[in-house]
């Protein structure tokens, strides 16, 4: 089962130049050394690609501006979200 909310876990404490480069998203939290960004995915199939191309995209843009940050991060449990 796919979730319902994607993360980008930017490996920076500045908040806010994080939430300046990506102001798309839905939540952001500071969370020890890191930030994490959060996405809901949409409904349909056409969405939900629009989404992953979203993250994709502003990955990049947090590297082009030199955070490390990945979609997929290990530990997640400082987030509690109930599915759908």
């Amino acid at each position: 089962m796919k979730s319902d909310y994607t993360i980008i876990r930017c490996f920076t404490t500045d908040k806010f130049k994080v939430m300046n480069l990506l102001c798309d998203a839905e939540e952001y939290k500071l969370i020890r050394n890191y930030v994490d960004v959060v996405y809901y995915n949409d409904d349909t199939l056409r969405e939900k690609r629009e989404m992953r191309q979203i993250i994709k995209d502003n990955i990049r843009k947090l590297i082009a501006h030199g955070f490390r940050a990945e979609s997929t991060p290990k530990f997640v449990d400082d987030w509690f979200f109930l599915s759908k």
